[in-house]
């Protein structure tokens, strides 16, 4: 079929590197995110210590904390459903102005539904950021893919 054999070699080459290349990108299309009910967290916290250490060492924690894997105690502030059915948790001090919004993966919503305002409750999440209030009236850290690890 090929009278040059540089030629076959080559054309089995590059069906080679195709099917490695089709083989990787479906592999990553697929892909999913572990649960965080499984992942050892990086760092286990007081809520109120965590939002200190943004307060006061903005840059530092933000290099500490951010893409890490948050486990967080605190009291509940308060806990918002929308209206597609997602929780957020929202851990903080009553009286403070700064909290920490869990953003609660879809596989543990009933979980998130159990939990009551007021009381206690362990968290874990990706760190995904910290905004300050410009009028520094208050601030949130915020977590995403957030297990309630316990209630």
């Amino acid at each position: 079929m090929f009278k040059n054999p540089k030629l076959k070699y080559l054309l089995i080459a590059v069906l080679i590197a195709a099917a490695i290349g089709g083989y990787y990108a479906y592999t990553e299309y697929n892909r999913r995110n572990p649960s965080m009910e499984e992942v050892k967290a990086a760092h286990k916290l007081n809520a109120s210590d965590v939002l200190a250490a943004f307060e006061s060492k903005p840059e530092e924690s933000k290099k500490m904390y951010t893409d890490q894997v948050l486990e967080l105690t605190g009291p509940i502030k308060e806990i918002e459903k929308d209206e597609t059915g997602f929780y957020t948790v929202v851990l903080g001090e009553a009286g403070s102005m700064s909290s920490v919004r869990c953003v609660v993966d879809s596989l543990f919503t009933d979980r998130a539904a159990k939990l009551v305002s007021g009381t206690p409750a362990t968290l874990r999440g990706v760190c995904v950021g910290y905004t300050a209030d410009d009028m520094g009236l208050g601030a949130d850290l915020l977590l995403n893919r957030c297990y309630p690890a316990q209630q």
